[in-house]
């Protein structure tokens, strides 16, 4: 098993609750047609990362139980609440040890303990929620560039907020290994 550590950190700056014009226009900056891809997808992001890793990826995770609400982003507590809200961090990680992603799921307590497990435990999210029977969708907050906490350089991310029916689950944040999701802006962004 891989000691990577985990950093719990939310995006500074460009966390912020946006309207889904401005985050097409965020997801078009990028270059790469697989990073928008990505980046605009309504699911299935472990799936994605599998297939551009031509190979199985796996949760290493760390779990906060409980975080105080001043440890959280204003944007996330405008959407779960102030308390008591739970913390997963956790990495997908593919062959070679080479870590794909970099995750925190800030999830609200008061849930079923099924639901609370899926949040929380070692399987990705959406596949865990499946698995007992919870549907849920997904809606954009945030999507952008900040620096890869594992390194250096820009990464691609982006935060949305997970739903089961009309009720807020859980924020998650993904930050995408910039070695292996390009986070680069098409040349007009980059001159502009």
């Amino acid at each position: 098993m891989t000691s990577t550590r985990i950093p719990v950190d939310f995006p500074d700056g460009e966390f912020t609750v946006r309207n889904q014009a401005d985050i097409a226009a965020a997801i078009a900056r990028f270059r790469c047609s697989s990073t928008r891809g990505l980046l605009g997808g309504r699911g299935l992001t472990t799936t994605s990362l599998v297939a551009m890793a031509d190979g199985p990826l796996r949760v290493l995770r760390e779990v906060r139980d409980q975080v105080p609400a001043s440890r959280v982003p204003r944007e996330i507590l405008d959407v779960l609440g102030k308390e008591p809200l739970l913390v997963r961090c956790s990495a997908l990680v593919g062959p070679g040890e080479r870590v794909w992603s970099v995750n925190q799921v800030v999830a609200r307590a008061d849930v079923p303990e099924p639901v609370r497990q899926s949040l929380t435990g070692g399987a990705p999210v959406g596949a865990a929620l499946r698995s007992v029977g919870i549907a849920h969708s997904r809606t954009l907050m945030a999507v952008g560039r900040r620096p890869w906490p594992l390194g250096s350089g820009p990464a691609a991310f982006r935060a949305y907020v997970l739903w089961h029916a009309a009720r807020p689950l859980a924020v998650v944040c993904e930050t995408f290994n910039p070695e292996v999701v390009d986070a680069a802006y098409a040349r007009s962004e980059v001159a502009g």
